[in-house]
């Protein structure tokens, strides 16, 4: 009876002893810097590069730093290293707290840097730590990246993770900017057979730029004013074999938002011609995708033939022509009007892809395997030069399920 008591005592200490053991690893939250953003230019210095950290102060905002607290939510330091996976350790020289790479979102990497062919080769050391996760995202900055992140400071939103949390899914979902995650970066440049769209943004406006249309703008052309911080997300990079190439506006990129069903686009507000009206006034619409796209090809002959069929839903927000929409002809009209805008900027996009671009700017050939019967078959077809002889056609499928409120003409004075 005894042995059996001194079993269940030395079982229940050694139980006891385990559920210590859980604490052994612990981390305060206080002992941690994150770091946000990383910034990426070269560097005057031969075989090294220019990192810039931007460092988080977990504390200020939290229920546990609590409101009066006097700490700063950031701090940004930029050195020169040999790469940015051991700048973490050189940036414990001067920053107390043990850096983090855990809540990383954002790599800001320098237009200059981001067209230089060693980019490619420094920024594949991503794979090889383990506390960046490949769903953080890249984006080049017209700017050097350490002077983005000194003059950006966001009057509304003090704390920089959530600043570009809501920057960067805001942009995505209206179709400004690209979804350029690092996983997408390092899939498309592995496959080698399409572009990679990268968002664009900078902290310098121009000082007179010249009014265009709501979405034909890139970073740094949008004239604003007021209380505000400088920094502007629209537009992309492209990039070709991991380099920089060449830019598109924000029309452009939501043209390939719009292609790309990968992409989580939920609506996008444009304006659009008015065939009610000779003047300038346009039409304002909401613009829904909730389908797939259908690509059908022809690749039998040596100039291929690509059809795209875009289905999209709208919604009329606008009607500064005072139209009556209940009139089934009225209706024909602007569906006709929306059928040949989509397929006019389209084709005419996809012709420049051709031309300049050199290249698809989304994942078109994984379409294009479906009509091979292999691997090397597709791989002698080469596809991406094949591309740039191609005749394409868009047909937009148009459904307007919504005309908006009905519009009562004023009455002229004196009538």
């Amino acid at each position: 009876m005894l042995k059996i008591k001194t079993f269940f005592r030395l079982s229940l200490l050694f139980v006891l002893i385990g559920l210590l053991t859980g604490c052994w690893d612990r981390e305060e939250l206080e002992d941690r810097s994150y770091v946000i953003g990383i910034g990426l230019d070269q560097s005057k210095e031969k075989g090294k590069i220019k990192v810039t950290l931007l460092l988080a102060n977990p504390e200020v905002g939290s229920m546990q730093g609590g409101g009066g607290s006097t700490e700063k939510p950031r701090e940004i330091i930029t050195f020169d290293a040999n790469d940015f996976i051991v700048a973490k350790a050189t940036a414990n020289a001067v920053i107390s707290r043990d850096i983090s790479y855990e809540l990383l979102s954002v790599f800001v990497v320098s237009e200059e840097f981001a067209k230089d062919p060693v980019f490619a080769q420094t920024f594949t050391d991503v794979l090889k730590d383990k506390e960046i996760r490949l769903s953080s995202y890249l984006a080049v900055s017209k700017e050097h990246a350490y002077e983005f992140f000194k003059r950006n400071r966001p009057k509304m939103e003090t704390r920089p993770h959530k600043y570009f949390q809501f920057m960067i899914s805001h942009g995505i979902e209206n179709g400004f900017i690209p979804d350029s995650t690092l996983f997408r970066y390092f899939q498309t440049t592995e496959r080698g057979t399409d572009l990679f769209l990268a968002m664009y943004t900078t902290t310098k406006r121009q000082k007179h730029p010249k009014i265009k249309n709501d979405d034909q703008y890139l970073a740094g052309e949008l004239n604003v004013t007021g209380e505000l911080d400088d920094t502007q997300f629209i537009g992309s990079a492209v990039f070709k074999n991991g380099v920089m190439t060449a830019k598109l506006t924000g029309q452009e990129t939501r043209i390939v938002n719009i292609l790309d069903d990968t992409t989580n686009i939920k609506d996008i507000l444009v304006n659009i011609p008015n065939p009610f009206s000779d003047n300038k006034k346009q039409m304002a619409a909401r613009i829904l995708k909730t389908e797939n796209n259908k690509i059908k090809m022809n690749l039998i002959k040596d100039r291929p033939k690509i059809y795209f069929t875009i289905p999209l839903q709208f919604e009329i927000m606008s009607n500064p022509s005072a139209v009556d929409f209940s009139d089934k002809k009225n209706r024909e009209i602007l569906k006709k009007q929306l059928h040949q805008h989509l397929k006019s900027i389209t084709e005419k996009f996809l012709k420049k892809t051709q031309i300049e671009l050199k290249g698809a700017p989304y994942p078109l050939p994984m379409y294009a395997r479906k009509y091979f019967t292999n691997m090397p078959e597709f791989q002698k077809y080469n596809f991406p030069k094949a591309y740039l002889n191609a005749d394409i056609y868009v047909r937009p499928k148009i459904e307007i399920i919504d005309y908006g409120k009905k519009v009562i003409k004023p009455v002229k004075v004196g009538e």
